[in-house]
């Protein structure tokens, strides 16, 4: 471990968990752990932090990511991701178990945690809850657990064998957390490009209806609830799918879910010019789903925001809008969107709530972090007012899916702490 010593001055903490959130004070970094916190400190060779407008946050951890490692590393790999994900100020990141070959074996588990140890961006597995993500046998989720699996979900493959999702459930239920499934009906989505309605009808382009979304996850919630075990919903797009997360809880189920950051920013008036970038799964839906999602996150119904970075090739995206891939690259820019766009509606301390404490919840890591003194854990410091344009950034990821162009932002991480180290975030 990096031995060296920091000592950040005048920085606003945010993190409603602390004692001192809220405050500004000088923090003392060392061996990975915040050493003292108050004003006017002093450290002899400590490495001096200081700037303007500087907000001190837990690490960001990112719900889910495609990597794409192995296997289609032309879209991606665990380096290019990495070097994304931590310019974009993220400390973990939870990595979907769509690779090639899947995440379903022990093995495939540890590469993952090996190539993690000397990045600067933990590497967190979502291993795959049935084999090859065929949705026909279970994989040995036990043993992925034990090898440093944080999560199990099936990645954006629909589980249309209820018998194996009952076993799944029953097996997870002596697991930590939640079973992860992203719930929609591929008979009501096949074919499809986008949300059905008024915009898809004037397009001309097939839609996917909030029922493909709802049917499957009334199912999922009646197993869970016949299980007695927890499921969480991943990328809620819909009223109709809050409305049922929402009386589920109220039954006293174990039932959450998340959103993803596109769903709460853009709606499906943003296709009117046929932007295959924005061709998304979940579908962008309309504004009156945009604002229940978030309600749903200012109320708890929903919990968490994740990018679901999902990186494409210039040849899976440039190309007629429905024969493009779905999905879009997001991490760079994921805070700065949520913060140029969502600013005054979720506001900054929300926004790094979802992104910090709640994506941590979701995925049990490190949940009882927060910045106090003795404390170890990795940090995100950003300035929330800093402005910079999407054209003037050299992008890190190596995907060419970026719906960005010329977009001024509002908001930038500066440096994280990992693994007590330092990294300052420069183009």
């Amino acid at each position: 471990m990096n031995q060296a010593t920091y000592l950040l001055k005048n920085v606003r903490i945010l993190d409603p968990s602390s004692p001192h959130h809220q405050e500004v004070l000088d923090v003392l970094l060392k061996e990975g752990k915040i050493a003292a916190l108050g004003n006017n400190l002093q450290a002899e060779g400590a490495q001096l932090i200081e700037g303007k407008n500087l907000h001190l946050s837990p690490g960001w951890v990112e719900l889910r990511a495609n990597f794409n490692d192995p296997g289609h590393e032309d879209r991606e790999t665990l380096k290019s991701g990495a070097a994304a994900a931590q310019w974009g100020g993220f400390t973990a990141v939870a990595l979907s178990p769509q690779t090639d070959p899947v995440v379903d074996t022990k093995s495939a588990v540890e590469y993952l945690r090996s190539h993690s140890r000397k990045s600067p961006v933990e590497f967190l597995p979502i291993a795959a809850f049935s084999k090859g993500l065929k949705g026909e046998e279970l994989s040995e989720m036990y043993d992925m657990r034990e090898a440093g699996a944080l999560a199990f979900s099936h990645g954006t493959k629909a589980v249309s064998n209820a018998a194996l999702m009952r076993l799944a459930l029953l097996y997870h239920r002596e697991l930590p957390g939640a079973l992860q499934v992203l719930s929609y009906d591929t008979a009501m989505t096949a074919g499809g490009q986008m949300h059905e309605g008024s915009k898809s009808t004037w397009l001309g382009l097939k839609g996917i209806p909030e029922l493909a979304e709802s049917l499957t996850m009334a199912r999922d919630i009646s197993l869970a609830e016949y299980t007695e075990s927890a499921i969480h919903f991943q990328g809620v797009s819909s009223k109709i799918g809050v409305d049922l997360i929402r009386q589920a809880q109220a039954k006293g189920l174990k039932v959450s879910g998340d959103v993803n950051l596109f769903n709460l920013v853009w709606t499906d008036e943003a296709l009117d010019q046929y932007d295959s970038n924005l061709k998304l799964y979940p579908p962008l839906r309309s504004e009156d789903d945009r604002q229940t999602l978030i309600a749903a996150l200012k109320d708890g119904t929903l919990k968490g925001i994740a990018s679901d970075h999902r990186p494409r090739t210039i040849e899976e995206k440039r190309c007629e809008f429905d024969l493009a891939q779905f999905g879009a690259a997001s991490l760079e820019a994921s805070f700065a969107l949520l913060n140029t766009e969502l600013g005054s509606e979720l506001g900054l301390e929300k926004i790094v709530q979802c992104l910090s404490h709640e994506n941590r919840e979701i995925i049990n890591y490190h949940i009882d972090s927060s910045i106090a003194e003795g404390g170890t854990m990795d940090l995100t410091l950003f300035d929330p007012e800093m402005e910079w344009n999407w054209k003037d950034h050299r992008k890190k990821s190596k995907a060419a899916n970026y719906p960005f162009t010329d977009y001024t932002f509002k908001g930038k991480a500066l440096a994280t702490y990992q693994k007590g180290q330092w990294h300052s975030i420069s183009e």
